[in-house]
């Protein structure tokens, strides 16, 4: 606490949290919020858009378990609970939250050496998580496309909809 204090002392809260957002580890072995940017989607933070960020700062508290690398449907389920504590705390209204958990999400690796990741990459849904293809640097549409996995599309789906079932009791909370 007491270096806390004197921290903040010498630097303001802004260069505290642009410190650590640059430092902070985010899972396979990507340090700070630029890299993490780049591998997980391909672009630079500026880029973000609101799914994306909200899915990265999910990632915080555990980055290797919640990893949408690992389970593609955990990467939706920590988005929206960022999602929720945005609106909770008036960063974000309702309407946008829900239409940004319904939003695909894509995950795009930039470096070969996770060509192993790639391997995983099965199946994809309109409410959910995929991996953009690598072949295809312009950005396109196309995903990786494989078999189907009801399970982690179901559990895609049951989120965007554990998330509208939410918005609709806070809505009628507020009325």
């Amino acid at each position: 606490m007491v270096l806390a204090l004197a921290l903040e002392r010498t630097m303001s809260k802004q260069r505290i949290l642009s410190s650590y957002v640059c430092k902070i580890y985010l899972g396979h072995g990507i340090n700070g919020i630029e890299s993490a940017s780049k591998f997980y989607f391909g672009k630079h933070p500026s880029q973000l858009n609101l799914a994306e960020s909200a899915m990265l700062a999910g990632l915080i508290p555990a980055p290797e378990h919640r990893s949408p690398l690992r389970d593609r449907s955990s990467g939706k389920t920590y988005q929206a609970r960022v999602l929720k504590r945005m609106v909770k705390f008036g960063f974000l209204d309702i309407k946008m939250a829900l239409l940004t958990v319904r939003q695909p999400l894509y995950v795009r690796l930039r470096r070969p050496e996770h060509a192993d990741e790639l391997s995983d990459a099965s199946s994809f849904s309109e409410l959910g998580v995929g991996l953009k293809s690598k072949v295809n640097e312009e950005g396109t549409e196309s995903t990786l496309k494989g078999t189907w996995d009801w399970e982690r599309e179901s559990k895609i789906r049951e989120v965007c909809e554990e998330m509208e079932r939410w918005a609709m009791k806070a809505e009628l909370r507020s009325s």
